[in-house]
């Protein structure tokens, strides 16, 4: 005969099966705590409740920061086109003080064995990766000279697709500002015509 090790009633075997009387188990090992037992179903909710959050935590962050970043990367692919344009810029003005008069060309790619590489290392395309578009400026005064008196630059903006059907005729705009990515920027004689300024969409 065998006993319970913490009240001595007599048991069929000693093992952690619970007493009978006492409710200890029999071979004297401590008592489980009341409410130790976790319910698996009860972990599975909080597992499910706990995903949900976290889904839903993420998907604000992202809805906040993926606007924020793609709005950057297009600011920063305007400013780059701006400063590409100066470049450029700054090239046919140096051009012109070599040679008296502006080059010829209807676009950059006709500018590079005329610039490249005594007045600049390059003639880049914009911020997107569409070729800049460039014009010789006549004399106003003398239509039939072929002289090049002035110039105007322009990027087409995100949509690569110009709003003027002509340079010239984008250069003889009063400066203004603009608030979209898909707008032009357009430099003419030293300034900017058309600009992008404030927030953009």
């Amino acid at each position: 005969m065998q006993y319970c090790a913490h009240c001595g009633n007599a048991v069929e075997a000693v093992s952690y099966a619970p007493c009978p009387r006492c409710g200890s188990p029999t071979n004297g090992a401590p008592r489980a705590a009341a409410g130790a037992k976790t319910n698996p179903a009860i972990i599975v909710v909080i597992v499910i409740v706990v995903g949900l959050v976290l889904v839903a935590f993420l998907g604000i962050i992202a809805a906040i920061a993926i606007p924020n970043f793609i709005t950057g990367a297009q600011r920063a692919k305007q400013k780059r086109t701006m400063a590409d344009i100066r470049s450029l810029a700054t090239a046919v003005e140096a051009y012109n003080v070599d040679n008296n008069e502006y080059p010829k060309g209807a676009s950059p790619s006709e500018l590079t064995p005329l610039l490249v590489p005594k007045y600049i290392k390059v003639v880049r395309v914009d911020g997107w990766g569409n070729p800049l578009r460039y014009a010789c400026l006549k004399d106003a005064t003398a239509q039939d000279s072929e002289k090049c008196a002035g110039y105007v630059i322009g990027s087409a903006g995100k949509d690569a697709r110009f709003e003027q059907d002509s340079m010239e005729t984008a250069a003889t705009h009063s400066p203004q500002s603009t608030s979209n990515f898909d707008c032009d920027i357009i430099y003419s004689n030293g300034s900017f015509v058309e600009y992008p300024e404030g927030a953009q969409r």
